[in-house]
């Protein structure tokens, strides 16, 4: 998963990195409050990590902006801080999910941001054989897309795009997100190849409105996969059945989808 940390002491972090990055997760580090405010203005997080020893005069007021930036879905975890009822009051009245004290290593750290990754993004975490989002039925195993009763031929990266996105269907993810998440934190010199890939699925997967999903450009910064409440029928029960409305109301009805008749 991808974190931000911020933190006020190199040798602290230093500490913690090699765990959290050994466990997977990609790390972006700020020393500075600006400097954080800057990047999660135009990238997105799974969870924000924030040093403790922070806490002071406009800190509140810090982190409702940063809170206002980061949007839907992102945890929050205070870590290095004072065994203060106050503090921790505090921290949790600001949305909070964990607060860690002083003097905790990094592989508690590490375990404690899985178990709050768990709980707010489970999917990440399961080992599902299958995804179902009708239309769209996910064969984690054998890698293979269908729509209804189509098979839709899909690249590896292709494949792993769709799945992400529809695991995580209504978060703004930032290209330097994706390339965290499914290229391995490559050069953003490949955000381009971002914006291929998503080209690729919005096209082969139909979801430009169509289908009942829609991925949309966000802000010029990102891509998110949300759901689209228009009724709607899909090309493929129009090819498949060349019948009248009823017919293909009735197919639809079937397949669990919606219709709008022309």
């Amino acid at each position: 998963m991808r974190l931000a940390l911020l933190h006020a002491n190199q040798e602290f972090v230093s500490n913690i990195l090699a765990s959290l990055m050994d466990s997977g997760h990609v790390v972006h580090a700020f020393r500075e409050e600006r400097d954080l405010l800057r990047d999660i203005g135009r990238e997105s997080f799974d969870l924000l990590l924030i040093d403790g020893t922070l806490f002071g005069v406009g800190f509140r007021r810090f982190l409702r902006r940063l809170w206002t930036l980061a949007g839907n879905g992102v945890a929050l975890m205070f870590i290095n801080c004072e065994d203060s009822e106050t503090r921790l009051a505090e921290a949790f009245a600001l949305g909070a999910d964990d607060f860690i004290l002083r003097g905790v290593g990094g592989r508690e750290i590490t375990a404690r941001v899985d178990a709050v990754l768990r709980r707010r993004h489970p999917a990440h975490y399961r080992r599902d054989v299958r995804l179902e989002c009708q239309p769209y039925m996910f064969d984690l195993e054998a890698r293979t897309l269908h729509l209804l009763d189509t098979e839709i031929a899909l690249t590896d990266k292709e494949f792993d795009l769709a799945v992400f996105l529809f695991q995580n269907q209504g978060r703004v993810f930032s290209r330097g997100h994706l390339l965290d998440a499914l290229w391995g934190g490559q050069s953003l010199s490949l955000t381009r190849t971002v914006d291929t890939h998503v080209s690729r699925i919005r096209k082969k997967l139909m979801i430009n409105g169509e289908n009942g999903y829609r991925l949309v450009s966000a802000y010029g910064s990102g891509y998110r996969l949300e759901k689209h409440n228009e009724a709607w029928v899909s090309p493929l029960l129009t090819v498949e059945l060349g019948g009248g409305a009823e017919q293909v109301r009735a197919s639809a009805a079937m397949h669990g989808v919606g219709y709008a008749a022309p």
